[in-house]
């Protein structure tokens, strides 16, 4: 027999009273209004399919800020930022910037930072000065380019850029790494002017060398792009040649046959993006990309191949970097101070420093401040666009956001078909974007594109310092531990 528990007055009036706080907090959120979003936001997954959203509602792209505000698409921040604020915030008297808590070694990788970053700046300027070694090599290039038929097969592809890779070993050998590299940690960032040029190469220096120096570190760099640039076209024939399932499937609509990939590639394309690589800016490189991209000629890209066209964009110039801050380890210790003290001889005259060899644990701090270097900078170019700006959303949202003039921006299904028993197989062809369409909505929301070179060596600045900063806390946390073992142990 069960028995039947009957709760006391004072417990009925308890569960009472908390079946009354709960009912009020339920209808205070039922009348709570829900958060304002753009319409073209609501429904918006970074990690759902890479489908069109069939434009924006109200005929508007969304802004930064209503991206930053709706949530979900990109983090609006990241762990190195945090961490950067938290160092900000943890400075001492006196200190500005995280620079001023640096000590002199330490000054000495950002110098290289500052340098290398005055370097991508200058050469980032389309219209700057050509020097006279580039302007042959385009000469060059423009005499090669007429012996080779129009449209380039493989073979003839793959010889005419390896042709090119040639052509910059050669020019290599006029400018030796050892006579400028290593004068890096001594360019400052080039002041602009108002239409965009860097003034800095107008300066005067006394003495020449200085900027002699900085001349021919650009010239370094700038063989290094057109180079790497070449390289990644050769190695990517097949991605430039394959047909998208768009393009098949709209030539099968039309009733025509559409190969797998193209048999060739056109020679003046090829011509254009060296061209843009040698003398261009990111801008100009992406709409010679597109171009290139661009086989059936009407202007417009699948999203594929959109976001192919911006991975050739950037791969390039991290492999430029990376070849131009080797040079500059290899070239000059990290370890050695910027000015040398001078000495005084008993008649006055001002004699060098005698040079001594570096003992066992200079060398070894040397090549573990290598080793470090490489580390930071190498993730600098593989990590930051694609994790750390998240390359893929932001693409994607490009696309999904362009307005889409192709196809009234609609997804178009249609029946094609298989040629099997009379078989019919059910597609969705998705619209194309152009050119300006793209560069409307990148304009908004990446930004980061134009400036592709600036922005791996600011990401590398920024792992220094973190790097340094944690150093700092982790000598502090030393201390303090050293001073509690003393203290408990008196």
């Amino acid at each position: 027999m069960l028995r039947r528990i009957v709760s006391s007055r004072s417990q009925q009036a308890r569960m009472l009273r908390l079946f009354e706080v709960r009912c009020a907090a339920r209808a205070h959120l039922s009348t709570q209004a829900a958060p304002v979003m753009p319409a073209n936001l609501v429904g918006y997954s970074p990690m759902a399919p890479a489908t069109p959203m069939g434009g924006p509602t109200d005929g508007k792209i969304p802004t930064a800020r209503e991206v930053e505000i709706s949530g979900g698409v990109w983090a609006p921040t990241s762990a190195k930022k945090d961490k950067l604020g938290e160092l900000r915030a943890a400075l001492e008297e006196g200190q500005v910037t995280l620079d001023d808590a640096a000590t002199e070694e330490q000054l000495l990788d950002l110098y290289l930072a500052d340098g290398l970053n005055a370097i991508v700046k200058t050469t980032a300027v389309s219209g700057a000065d050509i020097d006279a070694t580039t302007t042959e090599f385009l000469d060059w290039l423009n005499s090669s380019a007429k012996d080779l038929p129009e449209d380039l097969a493989q073979v003839q592809f793959e010889t005419f850029l390896g042709d090119i890779a040639s052509k910059i070993d050669t020019a290599f050998q006029s400018i030796p790494k050892d006579r400028y590299v290593k004068e890096m940690r001594d360019f400052m960032d080039p002041p602009m002017e108002e239409d965009g040029v860097g003034a800095f190469l107008a300066v005067k220096v006394e003495g020449g060398e200085t900027m002699n120096a900085f001349k021919g570190c650009i010239l370094r760099y700038r063989l290094h792009t057109i180079k790497a640039a070449a390289e990644h076209l050769k190695e990517n024939w097949e991605k430039l040649v394959t047909v998208t399932d768009g393009d098949k499937d709209r030539a099968a609509v039309k009733g025509e046959t559409a190969e797998q990939r193209a048999s060739t590639l056109s020679r003046d394309a090829v011509k254009d993006v060296i061209v843009e690589f040698a003398k261009g800016d990111d801008t100009t490189r992406f709409a010679a990309l597109w171009t290139l991209m661009d086989r059936d000629d009407d202007g417009l890209l699948d999203e594929t191949e959109m976001k192919q066209v911006a991975y050739f964009a950037v791969t390039p110039a991290g492999k430029a970097l990376q070849q131009l801050f080797e040079e500059a380890l290899e070239a000059r210790p990290v370890r050695q101070p910027l000015v040398l003290d001078e000495e005084e001889s008993a008649d006055g005259e001002e004699t060098k420093p005698k040079e001594s060899k570096p003992g066992f644990r200079a060398r070894r701090k040397e090549k573990s401040t290598i080793k470090r270097l490489k580390r930071h900078f190498g993730r600098a170019v593989s990590v930051h666009f694609e994790d750390e700006l998240e390359m893929p959303h932001r693409l994607r949202c490009v696309y999904a956001w362009a307005e889409k003039v192709h196809q009234e921006n609609k997804l178009v299904s249609v029946h094609i078909d298989t040629g099997i028993g009379g078989r019919k197989r059910f597609v969705d062809l998705h619209p194309k974007v152009s050119l300006p369409e793209y560069l409307e909505v990148k304009k908004e929301h990446f930004k980061q594109l134009d400036h592709v070179s600036e922005e791996m060596v600011k990401s590398f600045r920024e792992d220094l310092l973190c790097d340094q900063g944690r150093g700092r806390q982790r000598t502090e946390l030393y201390w303090q531990s050293a001073y509690f073992m003393g203290v408990v142990s008196v």
